[in-house]
């Protein structure tokens, strides 16, 4: 954001970003890893925030916070999280506060012995530790090997496979600063600025894609024993 302000009114032009967040801090549920990532990106950046305090009402004019303070702005962006698409409402089976189907490790739809979910619409255990696939790319896209196998297994009268995935990353963006890249579900970072910037940006433009327009290639991306982290 501050780049795009900069490119459209001008590097020289007066402008401020703030960050409201209710959560005691910025990228709280990230754990204490990234945090200090991110507070150097903020820093860098000349972006402000205010941590513990949420909006509570948006005008014209800008926005009244719950603690009565009134933020002047001429643009508002409000974030409220993501949801499974409403397509999961149409199939009968019980689903997370997120919307998504509750699924066996097969990811198979609880319930419904002839629907496979993957991906942003399915509730999925990632191991035998507790752990859960979140909305992201590097969860869906294995479980979309695994749901693929699992498709045509059950046609075939085959054994399916478990869905597992048990190494897990973030790789947050934080502008022209660089990126934090940590590993594991206690966040320990691993690189952060520029390095980890090319990483997020090599993840963005290439790993996500599918394969070129070749059978061999697709059916080797297709493979469930593949593993990626993206």
């Amino acid at each position: 954001m501050p780049e795009r302000l900069r490119r459209v009114l001008g590097k020289d032009a007066e402008t401020r970003l703030l960050v409201v967040e209710r959560a005691p801090s910025v990228g709280h549920e990230l754990g204490d890893g990234p945090r200090p990532s991110i507070t150097q990106a903020f820093a860098a950046l000349g972006v402000e925030s205010m941590a513990g305090v949420s909006v509570a009402s948006i005008d014209a004019d800008g926005v009244i916070l719950s603690t009565g303070e009134r933020i002047a702005a001429q643009t508002v962006i409000w974030t409220g999280g993501m949801r499974a698409s409403a397509l999961t409402e149409q199939i009968g089976a019980a689903r997370d506060a997120l919307g998504r189907l509750e699924v066996s490790r097969q990811l198979k739809v609880e319930g419904q012995p002839h629907i496979f979910a993957a991906g942003d619409v399915a509730h999925a255990a990632l191991d035998d530790e507790g752990n859960y696939a979140l909305m992201s790319c590097q969860h869906a896209i294995d479980m979309g090997r695994y749901a693929g196998y699992n498709v045509a297994a059950d046609l075939l009268g085959l054994e399916p496979r478990n869905y597992q995935q048990a190494f897990y990353v973030t790789c947050l963006d934080l502008g022209s600063w660089g990126a934090v890249y940590t590993e594991g579900w206690e966040r320990e970072p691993k690189m952060a600025g520029a390095e980890a910037k090319a990483l997020k940006v090599q993840i963005n433009t290439e790993w996500i894609y599918a394969p070129p327009p070749s059978r061999t290639l697709a059916l080797a991306a297709a493979d469930p024993s593949r593993s990626v982290v993206a």
